[in-house]
């Protein structure tokens, strides 16, 4: 029977003991404080904001993130109040922010990036809800209200606000779509990095995978191509995505702005391709973009065709190979297919020119054919126009003759 007691005792202790812990917890407010006590002076739309806030539907009330007021008797409070402690919710969140550029703003002269320049203060909602500050279609506006009026980057205002005009941005704003590619998207939301940072997204050792996100076919192709495998070496000259198609102004390869429009691809290859000190250093061959200027496709293009070939109609776009490759578009085995696509019925004998021959290559035995096939194409132009300049010459003199004749 004594046992019996003792026991239920100790069960009584307990429950008070569990009571009074989980009152601790949830800051149940004591001393008949409740959140009327705040709203008699807090009267505006803060109520209204809190209820409608994430926390104000799991049921947080005031002194849970306003811990300093706990225990008060009298009001009004100071006016002053403890900045409202975050962490104590979401740890792992703020170690995050911690570490992101963010937090070292105070350092840059810029002022303290606190959680409510992005979440917002009362009115905290669930990134999935369309009035969330962080929403994925309003995360830009909420990111340009200090990157387009305060924070100055190197590259200035303009850099960010060319975000607006891009592919990605017209899908966001204009379509809906929410899985565009936004600000968090490719810089991340929490742990931000500056680019020049190894372990950022968009660093050139990360924005591969970062791209790879939502092209992911073209991060397979590409890791795949010449230019993948030297970027998993780690080689830091190779191209990645942003330096062919740029960062914030990313635009639609058929936009004639767009640093891949057809018209402008050879210019992008060649700022590589035609880098001495590069090439010198990777064993490269150079020229390439004078061969293709001087050519028929060179000179088309550059004459605003835009159906005529360029670097990549031949050598591809993400998964470009060497010619050695079987799988190249450009391996002999396939250059009949590669050019058909412009050139139906193109043979193997397409295989036999060469293409990227200097003025100097020309000539050599080794690429006798070509060179006499060049040549005899020279004198078939020039001997045509000469005769339509003498008929044309012979037709205006003769005009001339019956004219005077006939005055």
């Amino acid at each position: 029977m004594k046992i019996r007691t003792i026991s239920l005792i100790l069960r009584y202790i307990s429950i008070i003991f569990i009571s009074f812990h989980f009152l601790h917890i949830f800051s149940i407010p004591s001393f008949g404080q409740s959140e009327e006590d705040c709203f008699a002076c807090h009267n505006g739309n803060i109520r209204e904001k809190l209820n409608s806030s994430i926390h104000g539907e799991i049921g947080l009330s005031c002194l849970d993130c306003h811990s300093d007021l706990r225990g008060i008797k009298e009001f009004p409070h100071l006016e002053k109040l403890k900045p409202v402690a975050c962490e104590t919710c979401h740890s792992e969140v703020v170690k995050e922010w911690a570490k992101s550029i963010h937090s070292r703003a105070p350092s840059m002269g810029l002022g303290l990036v606190k959680c409510s320049d992005c979440h917002g203060d009362h009115d905290v909602r669930s990134k999935k809800d369309p009035e969330s500050k962080v929403y994925p279609l309003n995360l830009p506006k909420t990111c340009e209200r200090c990157h387009l009026e305060t924070v100055k980057t190197p590259r200035g205002f303009d850099f960010i606000r060319q975000y607006e005009g891009s592919i990605h941005f017209r899908a966001l704003e204009k379509a809906g779509l929410t899985l565009s590619a936004n600000c968090s998207h490719c810089h991340g939301s929490h742990d931000i990095l500056p680019t020049e940072d190894p372990e950022s997204k968009t660093s050139r050792r990360k924005i591969i995978h970062t791209c790879g996100q939502c092209h992911v076919g073209i991060e397979r192709d590409y890791l795949e191509g010449v230019h993948g495998k030297d970027y998993i070496k780690g080689i830091k000259d190779v191209p990645v995505c942003t330096d062919c198609h740029q960062e914030h102004n990313i635009l639609s390869p058929l936009d004639s702005r767009s640093s891949v429009y057809t018209t402008k691809v050879a210019g992008v290859c060649s700022r590589c391709h035609d880098d001495q000190a590069i090439a010198r250093q990777y064993g490269l061959l150079t020229g390439r973009f004078k061969t293709y200027a001087e050519s028929y496709h060179g000179t088309a293009s550059r004459y605003g065709d835009i159906r005529v070939a360029n670097c990549a109609s031949c050598h591809g776009y993400h998964d470009i190979r060497p010619s050695s490759d079987p799988k190249s578009s450009i391996h002999p085995a396939n250059i009949p297919q590669t050019c058909g696509r412009c050139h139906p019925g193109a043979s193997r004998r397409f295989a036999e020119g060469k293409v990227h021959l200097l003025p100097d290559q020309v000539e050599t035995p080794k690429y006798k054919t070509s060179y006499v096939v060049k040549k005899i194409y020279i004198i078939l132009i020039a001997t045509i126009i000469s005769i339509f300049v003498l008929f044309i010459a012979a037709d205006l003199g003769h005009r001339l003759w019956r004219r005077e004749s006939h005055g």
